[in-house]
């Protein structure tokens, strides 16, 4: 759920920024999320999630994040690795 939340505000977060001219607004805001996103990936199987629609759900969080991730750390100027 927190995870959730957070993926949904990250428009506002932006609007913030940019209103504010506060560009560590992003930096925090990814921070956090990939702190969210890591305790969601190390408390729910994602692949091996049971049934099959649950995975489905869970590796489209997985790639919200990834999506919403890639936006805010190319608004600061950061280029993600493609794989770790």
């Amino acid at each position: 759920r927190e995870l959730v939340l957070s993926l949904a505000s990250f428009p506002e977060t932006f609007s913030e920024a940019a209103e504010y001219f506060k560009p560590n607004l992003i930096a925090d805001f990814a921070n956090a999320l990939a702190d969210k996103f890591n305790t969601f990936y190390n408390a729910f199987p994602v692949i091996k999630a049971e049934p099959p629609e649950l995975s489905d759900a869970r590796l489209a969080l997985t790639d919200a994040t990834r999506i919403v991730l890639h936006n805010a750390l190319n608004l600061i100027g950061v280029v993600a690795p493609e794989k770790m």
